[in-house]
């Protein structure tokens, strides 16, 4: 069952209340970041669910508003 928006969590690369358990590989809709527990604990570490870092991811966000790959 789909968690009301108030309780949903804020994604860790656009930010936006997506994300109903952290670190539970769940998809942000937004920006198309997967939450992976490894990539939020180390924000540099490129390769693990997402390809980007979380930190590229969120510098791609900022800059371009499109999802991350």
């Amino acid at each position: 069952m789909m968690q009301e928006k108030e309780s949903r969590l804020p994604c860790p690369c656009c930010e936006s209340l997506t994300i109903g358990v952290r670190d539970d590989y769940e998809i942000c809709p937004v920006c198309g970041w997967e939450d992976d527990p490894v990539q939020s604990d180390d924000p540099t570490f490129a390769g693990g669910a997402n390809q980007s870092s979380l930190n590229e991811a969120r510098k791609h966000w900022q800059t371009t508003r499109t999802k991350v790959h």
